[in-house]
């Protein structure tokens, strides 16, 4: 764990949490090492905002690599994390169980507490962005909940930019973070209904957050690749019905009156295997959103900045 480098790979101490509930429950975890890529803008300043960036399902991709180079030509430093690669994973679209948003979420919170001790970093501009399940990891990182167990001396990030977040968990205790919360999504994503952030975000703001979502028209999950839209087979997608979390972070999904429980590996194994999670789903660019959100996102950073 070294934070005197000025740029590169930083590997530091994190935890492998399978769902919500772990963290909830201080579950004891072994020592995960993770690590992540700290990059800096061309300019040279004394100090930058920062950008903490976590990929979606299938890694690294050019999308969300596209865009971090918008962060760094608009002035903000980058950390990528590498979640997937520090668990020997390389994707999780077909298996959502090998890596967890639970696991991301504490990735990138152990990430904001070392970066914001960084002497080129700016401690209370530091961003969370994500894109898919990254988007869902910078959703519940506004959790309240979740965030007091993560980071209970108060690290909290500036604003929460999600690129097409699966908002797949309504929580039972509505508090969330007051900073900013930024939702991009197509209208007609059918892997992570834009219905969920869209109820997801009015449920936060009536209960004293601050959330928004820009729906792009005629789009699709990953709108802002350069690859046309296709259609993944064997892709698991979300219905537009969520889970739910209760107050002692126990995790279930209701259908038909039965209800499966998301704790464990079994359990989330179950439902899938109920039909509930529909397979299959399209992805790909539209040129016009994908415009926009370099635009839209860079604003959203540029207006919370302190």
């Amino acid at each position: 764990m070294n934070v005197e480098i000025d740029e590169g790979d930083i590997f530091y101490d994190s935890a492998s949490p399978f769902e919500f509930f772990d963290i909830l429950n201080s579950s004891k975890q072994k020592t995960q090492k993770v690590f992540g890529t700290l990059v800096l803008p061309e300019v040279k300043k004394d100090s930058y905002p920062l950008v903490i960036c976590m990929h979606g399902s299938m890694g690294w991709g050019i999308s969300s690599q596209d865009h971090s180079i918008n962060f760094l030509e608009n002035g903000f430093a980058i950390f990528k994390v590498h979640s997937f690669e520090s668990r020997n994973v390389q994707t999780i679209y077909q298996d959502q169980m090998q890596v967890t948003v639970a696991m991301s979420l504490t990735d990138c919170y152990e990430a904001l507490k070392l970066l914001s001790k960084h002497p080129k970093i700016e401690k209370n501009n530091i961003f969370i962005a994500g894109w898919s399940f990254g988007g869902s990891t910078a959703v519940y990182a506004a959790w309240e909940p979740l965030a007091e167990k993560l980071a209970p001396n108060g690290e909290r990030f500036k604003g929460h930019l999600a690129f097409y977040p699966g908002a797949y968990v309504w929580p039972e205790d509505m508090r969330w973070c007051k900073n900013p919360i930024l939702s991009l999504i197509g209208k007609d994503d059918d892997y992570t209904p834009s219905i969920l952030i869209e109820n997801l975000s009015k449920a936060i703001n009536e209960s004293g957050g601050n959330s928004s979502v820009i729906l792009y028209e005629d789009s699709h999950h990953s709108f802002d690749r350069v690859d046309p839209v296709k259609f993944l087979p064997d892709a698991i997608a979300l219905s537009d019905k969520p889970s739910k979390i209760d107050k002692n972070g126990l995790l279930y999904y209701e259908i038909d009156n039965e209800r499966y429980e998301m704790n464990t590996p079994e359990g989330r194994l179950k439902l899938i295997e109920s039909g509930a999670a529909p397979i299959g789903a399209s992805l790909g660019r539209n040129w016009k959103a994908r415009k926009a959100s370099f635009k839209d996102s860079i604003n959203f950073l540029k207006d919370n900045l302190s």
